[in-house]
């Protein structure tokens, strides 16, 4: 080739799209060796991308079509082993090795017949060693089984083949199940295969499909189970190709727009981690979808990290200084020995990206590199520059401000420990906000209803039922204080007191009986007429007193009852209140709603209140109050007037006569003072009232017993509204749930599941339980023991159904009751409240069901996450943020696999983790070569600490198959090679 064709070869090389090029040339490596030479020129152009050379044969086959077939090199192999490469061949008619002067003599040696098939003339042959040489190059095949020496013998294993499959001239023509041996020998041998059929790729890579499902497994049995790496070539035959010319091809274009891409270093290296990991590192197509991932939202993907040391303060030391990192978009591990910089990488792009968990950073914290007063924190700047070019910097002495916008999702150890713990412990609700936050992102805009978070969306649909469950709390308060009040008139002192004051009255009868005015007999003598009229005045005036005194009575009684009227009105109307604003609240709850279906709420609903009767009511009580207050005022006056008069009459009678007249007021004011003591029902410190008293005492304990059946109702019902909660937030988690259906890996490895439930925690009921009541008597006596009664019962039923919530209640209530009894309270609970406490607020928190609440939670392989190991725990963690958390936030994970075995780690997270980086960026610390390695970490990073170098951190960064870092994978993440065993390869 001149200079002149290979420098436009290098031209359009450089301005194609491709970065790899492998140079086919059918039976020569001339176009390869001539790029060499010009690039060893100083006059050469550069070359800007990488090329590899290679060669395209014909074997063999037992086919009516050719059968071709290739080889790429490294290019770094030495140009004799590629000459040795073309020796090792053998051309099937002569048995020679592949050569211009064997390819001649294949030509010349060749009927005319067949020489005129291919274009060619005998005698011209015969004469022309270049036509010869193209007539060779026409008809050669080499023998299939030196084909395959022949990349055997290549030293370093710089040679890879690959065949075509469905491509032109490709093994599918072979029949193989009249040629199996053949056929399989090259489907076993070869590592790479040509094909443009994405079915076809997908059963190269060994995934079962709904169309393969019938014959993969054969197909499987003949790769041996390793899947094979799918490539679809441009087959260019001219440097720049002729628009919409499938024969024109140039560099760059690619026949139905089938693109290869492969996702590797572009090395050779790079080409062969391709092959070990095919599925994940190659895609065949216009874009891959993560590539079309990143291009849409590169506002979520991390392009580098970098930290700068500001001034030149003396001792502070470099620290981090100098790190400019560019971050790969998939998977990102950070390894190195403990103590090199690995969390402290982790800390400064989480502190970069806004990070809420600060108090989880290992680096960034006082008495690390923040020290006491910020230093030497304070001297650094870090700077995070995102895919769409925006960058936030800042010193790293100083956190992000509250209000800003978390940019990535930081999950430490310390934070997986955390938020599990305390979830199962019932002390924090984080976990539950996550869950809350996930199933939200998930909802649909129908779902939703305009709900800008959780809170609001279930504010909305559960208005109604959170009503319902005010109003039977309400009742059931209600319901508490007549119990309390029951249980403290059943104290048997209170008893004793009544019985006691019964008695003291009937002894204040009895003695008053005795202080009986002695009989007077009436006078018999006869009186004069001036006593005659007084006696006659005297009987008028007791008469008029006697009345006086009736109606006083009378008015009296028609004053309380006028009271207990006005009362009632005033009831009636506080209940007529309630009832308008419960109306106008109905209005403002759907009004929004109201306005969206265009109706007005009179057209639905109307209430007419009619408080003119009341009004009236009351208006003639006040002026019945004000006749009868004028009334007494004068029956007032009029007693005064009578008494006068009845001194008056008493002063004419003689002697007898007043001697019977003041026996007869003393009659009467006995008999006054009598009834007072006796009494009625409505008095309630006078016998009768005492003895109605010790009745109704005697008729509480049914009352009591009622009171208790409805309390346990309400309590039902109260379970019934918080389990019709559980039911309308389970609705919710349908679409995530639905999601994870459709996840193979989540659906039946994972075995992944939401659930939603009544949840509930032994040691927060017990922390809510002892605020109100003393540990000190019964199965309560003692902190600990105390709490452990409580967690027996707890543990002891089933608070998700009805009837294990209600013998949970009811179990509880009869320890607290044994507590009191021991304490020494015949009924109720008063001896065992802690000082200012009530036992209706004790009555409350347990027939209330107040530590009952609807709460997601998650099933990890059909187990309760209360009951995995921390590890597990952790793992599920992962999972749930790595594949079901809706976000696209770069995910910074510090040692997940910690308190993990090696099993779990493959198990569980190598999955998940493989799974996930299709989404999202990862960056992940780790110790761990199971996770680096088996995950097939896009990039590696290798922390370094050299103290003794000014106390310096550096980074050492590339693709796991960069020789360098495959070294340093081996070595520091523990891992001699034994770690590699499964993906054999992956190190050089």
């Amino acid at each position: 080739m001149s200079k002149k064709l290979v420098d436009e070869m290098i031209e359009a090389m450089n301005k194609a799209e491709p970065a790899v090029f492998a140079i086919m040339d059918y039976w020569t490596f001339d176009g390869w060796f001539a790029l060499k030479q010009r690039l060893s020129e100083g006059d050469a152009p550069k070359l800007t991308k990488k090329v590899f050379p290679g060669i395209e044969l014909r074997l063999s086959a037992p086919t009516e079509k050719r059968l071709n077939a290739h080889v790429i090199f490294s290019d770094e192999i030495a140009d004799q082993h590629l000459k040795d490469f073309l020796s090792n061949l053998k051309i099937e008619r002569l048995d020679r090795s592949v050569s211009k002067d064997a390819l001649v003599d294949l030509a010349r040696s060749t009927a005319a017949d067949m020489l005129a098939k291919k274009g060619h003339k005998r005698e011209i042959v015969e004469s022309d060693y270049a036509d010869a040489l193209l007539a060779g190059y026409k008809l050669a095949e080499v023998k299939t089984e030196s084909y395959k020496r022949a990349i055997a013998s290549v030293p370093n294993e710089f040679a890879i083949g690959f065949m075509p499959y469905d491509t032109s001239d490709g093994l599918i023509e072979v029949k193989w199940e009249q040629h199996y041996s053949y056929f399989i020998g090259l489907f076993e041998s070869s590592p790479i295969f040509e094909s443009r059929n994405l079915e076809l790729r997908t059963a190269f890579l060994c995934e079962k499909t709904s169309t393969n499902h019938a014959w993969i497994d054969n197909f499987k049995h003949g790769l041996k189970g390793i899947p094979r790496l799918v490539v679809a070539g441009s087959d260019a035959h001219c440097f720049v190709g002729a628009a919409g010319n499938e024969d024109k091809r140039g560099y760059g274009d690619f026949p139905s727009g089938k693109k290869t891409w492969i996702k590797a270093d572009p090395t050779f290296h790079g080409l062969k981690q391709a092959i070990l990991e095919p599925g994940k590192r190659s895609f065949i197509g216009d874009k891959p979808p993560k590539v079309q991932e990143v291009e849409s939202n590169k506002t979520f993907y991390i392009e580098s990290i970098e930290v700068s040391k500001i001034g030149d303060k003396a001792g502070v030391g470099r620290w981090l200084h100098g790190c400019d990192i560019p971050l790969n978009l998939d998977l990102v591990a950070v390894i190195g020995n403990k103590g090199s910089g690995k969390s402290a990488l982790a800390d400064v792009i989480a502190t970069l990206g806004n990070s809420k968990q600060s108090k989880h950073f290992s680096f960034l914290k006082k008495d690390r590199f923040w020290g006491k007063t910020g230093e030497p924190a304070r001297h650094f700047t870090g700077t995070l520059t995102w895919r769409d070019e925006s960058t936030e910097s800042r010193p790293l002495n100083e956190s992000p401000s509250e209000e800003k916008a978390e940019l990535v999702r930081y999950i430490p150890q310390g934070y997986f420990e955390e938020l599990c713990n305390e979830h199962v412990s019932g002390k924090s609700n984080a976990f539950e906000k996550e869950l809350r936050s996930v199933i939200f992102s998930h909802a649909s805009e129908e779902m939703r209803l305009g709900a800008l978070d959780f809170d609001q969306l279930t504010e909305q649909q559960e208005q109604s039922l959170r009503n319902r469950l005010g109003e039977y709390r309400k009742e059931l308060a209600s319901t508490n204080a007549s119990i309390v009040r029951i249980e403290e008139q059943l104290q048997p002192i209170e008893l004793k007191k009544l019985t006691d004051l019964l008695l003291l009255k009937g002894k204040q009868i009895e003695e008053h009986d005795k202080l009986k005015p002695a009989e007077v007999a009436a006078p018999t003598e006869a009186m004069s007429l001036e006593q005659k009229q007084a006696a006659e005045g005297l009987a008028v005036a007791n008469q008029q007193v006697e009345a006086a005194r009736k109606r006083s009575q009378e008015i009296a009684g028609e004053t309380t009852e006028i009271a207990k009227r006005q009362k009632a009105i005033g009831n009636i109307r506080e209940q007529l209140r309630l009832l308008q604003r419960s109306f106008d609240q109905a209005e403002k709850v759907v009004s929004d709603d109201l306005k969206f279906l265009g109706f007005a709420w009179s057209d639905l609903a109307a209430i007419d209140i009619k408080t003119a009767i009341l009004d009236e009511k009351s208006t003639e009580l006040v002026t019945k109050q004000g006749q009868i207050k004028t009334e007494a005022e004068k029956l007032a006056e009029g007693l005064d007037a009578v008494t006068a008069t009845q001194q008056g009459f008493t002063a004419k009678l003689n002697a007898p006569q007043q001697q019977y007249e003041a026996y007869q007021r003393q009659l009467e004011e006995w008999n006054a003072k009598r009834d007072e003591l006796v009494g009625s029902i409505t008095e309630p410190e006078t016998k009768v009232g005492l003895e109605t008293r010790i009745e109704q005492i005697k008729e509480l304990p049914q009352q009591f017993k009622d009171l208790e059946a409805r309390r346990l109702q309400l309590s039902g019902e109260i379970f019934d509204t918080l389990d019709a909660q559980r039911r309308a937030r389970a609705e919710l988690f349908k679409p995530v749930q639905n999601l994870i259906q459709k996840n193979v890996l989540i659906r039946e490895d994972y075995r992944l599941q939401f659930q939603a439930t009544l949840a509930a925690s032994a040691d927060a009921i017990a922390d809510q339980l002892f605020a109100l009541i003393k540990q000190t008597s019964g199965d309560f006596r003692g902190q600990d023991e105390a709490l452990a009664t409580v967690r027996g019962l707890f543990d002891g039923h089933e608070l998700n159904t009805k009837d294990g919530a209600i013998a949970f209640i009811a179990s509880l209530q009869e320890k607290v009751l044994a507590a009191a009894k021991a304490a020494g309270s015949d009924a109720g609970i008063f001896s065992v409240l802690k000082k200012g406490q009530l036992a209706s607020a004790v009555y409350d928190l347990i027939f209330g069901l107040n530590f009952l609440e609807p709460r997601y939670s998650l099933l990890f392989q059909d187990t309760q996450i209360e009951q995995l190991s921390p590890g597990q725990r952790g793992a599920l963690l992962l999972i749930f943020y790595l594949l079901v958390d809706n976000g696209k936030n770069p995910i910074i994970l510090d040692q997940p696999e910690e308190n993990l075995d090696n099993e779990t780690v493959f198990r569980l997270l190598v999955p998940v983790l493989s799974e996930a980086k299709k989404q999202r960026q990862i960056i992940m610390v780790t110790h761990n070569p199971n996770l680096a390695v088996v995950c097939d970490a896009e990039q590696i990073i290798h922390a370094k600490f050299d103290r003794a170098l000014d106390s310096t951190i550096s980074y050492e960064s590339g693709a796991i198959e960069n020789t360098r870092l495959n070294e340093v994978v081996v070595t520091i993440l523990e891992g001699t090679k034994p770690a590699f065993e499964n993906r054999y390869g992956k190190y050089h």
